[in-house]
């Protein structure tokens, strides 16, 4: 699972790294929160990249304010790993990652750490998830 997802990160970061102005708009953090930030909605995207960037609020930490971006799976991606976790929950985050809206921190830096961090909020969240799945298999005793 795990490696399906950041297969689709990577997919996803290429798309928005293959136009200047898909890359300003993430690093700008223009989007209305709860909209689409990326790609853009068309069944070709949906299939062959399979997960999207949904935009979040804009929030303060420490005095800087960041956009924050939320990573979905898509219910119809070419990757059946992909398409079977959106199917079992279309509207579940996978990743989470914030983007400084400091205009000192050039575009192509801010674009590789939110895709650095989205990989590494996947793995911290699959981790979790897998744990779960396994206590849920577990055949616990019961009373005395």
């Amino acid at each position: 699972m795990t490696g399906a997802l950041k297969r689709g990160v990577r997919e996803l970061e290429n798309w928005v790294k293959g136009s200047v102005s898909r890359a300003t708009r993430l690093a700008r953090g223009e989007g209305t929160a709860g909209t689409r930030a990326a790609p853009t909605q068309t069944a070709t995207n949906d299939s062959q990249i399979g997960v999207r960037l949904d935009n979040a609020e804009k929030i303060t930490r420490n005095g800087k304010e960041y956009k924050r971006y939320k990573l979905q799976a898509n219910k119809n991606a070419a990757n059946p790993t992909i398409r079977e976790l959106a199917n079992k929950n279309s509207h579940r985050v996978f990743a989470e990652a914030d983007v400084p809206l400091d205009g000192t921190i050039p575009t192509d830096q801010k674009i590789t750490a939110l895709f650095q961090d989205l990989i590494d909020d996947v793995d911290k969240n699959m981790k979790t998830y897998n744990y779960y799945i396994e206590l849920q298999q577990i055949d616990w005793p019961v009373g005395p």
